[in-house]
């Protein structure tokens, strides 16, 4: 698997530190900047781009000025995805709160709401297939894509787009049984979405102190997952153009900590990260 990395404003540092030639961009940097401003930091350095977010892109949000904005910039994005070597944008789920991931409605979790994801990603789904490029949904709990089986019956309804696909990013759908054993839901993410991999994300969640459920990021030290499982499931079904990105860390530090944790795994699984 290709190797990619997120530690904010220390992320280029570290992937030069480390040897890991992975680095997300941003849409909205590659539209309103431009493709050769946008990856000269990356040339300069000899990285390449792992990832291009899109996340403020939400087709059910009810802020409709905020997101005709996100639509344009996602629309403008697509044409340009091949040319920054990486294929794959990322995109929200779909949430009718207006944070986008930072909270939930219930009207997300039903068939009206798949609906209408399908409905409003389908012209650039179409413009995805012309141009090469591929959108990556990043499910979570909290969104209209919440599960595999959601995410399924999304692809159903968007006719099957190839260019259509979803990240593996299992803590993002960890319920309060799985944050204490994690496996079998790990399970069934990695073999319930295998044939639409996005990219693969890797980021610790942990249980905190506290009257009711309270979980936040954390190391992937912290977490109960076993890395290894997860490579081993996910490593058949990656695809060539993909990358696993370690994201959400926040120190040069804790990315030396994490990233020699997850090549442990990696070894344990039998799975080459370059």
């Amino acid at each position: 698997m290709r190797l990619g990395v997120e530690v904010g404003k220390h992320t280029h540092d570290v992937a030069a530190e480390h040897g890991i030639k992975g680095v997300p961009i941003s849409a909205d940097q590659l539209v309103n900047e431009g493709l050769d401003k946008t990856l000269a930091p990356l040339v300069e350095r000899g990285l390449q781009v792992c990832q291009i977010g899109a996340f403020g892109f939400n087709p059910l949000s009810v802020d409709a000025e905020a997101q005709a904005i996100q639509t344009e910039t996602l629309a403008k994005a697509i044409p340009l995805a091949a040319e920054t070597g990486c294929p794959y944008i990322v995109i929200n789920g779909g949430n009718y709160h207006p944070s986008g991931f930072g909270a939930a409605d219930p009207r997300n979790f039903t068939e009206a709401s798949l609906q209408r994801v399908a409905e409003a990603l389908m012209p650039l789904l179409d413009s995805a297939e012309k141009h090469g490029a591929k959108l990556s949904i990043e499910p979570y709990l909290k969104t209209a894509v919440h599960s595999p089986e959601s995410f399924l019956r999304l692809k159903e309804l968007a006719r099957n787009s190839d260019a259509l696909r979803c990240n593996v990013d299992v803590t993002s759908l960890y319920n309060y049984q799985d944050l204490w054993a994690p496996a079998p839901k790990v399970e069934q993410i990695c073999n319930g979405l295998a044939g639409h991999y996005g990219l693969g994300h890797v980021k610790g969640v942990a249980l905190k102190d506290g009257f009711h459920i309270h979980v936040e990021l954390a190391p992937i030290t912290e977490d109960r997952t076993d890395w290894s499982q997860m490579l081993r499931l996910m490593a058949p079904h990656m695809p060539a153009d993909s990358w696993l990105i370690l994201e959400h860390m926040f120190t040069p530090e804790e990315a030396r900590v994490s990233l020699t944790y997850l090549r442990q795994a990696a070894d344990e699984a039998g799975v080459s990260l370059e």
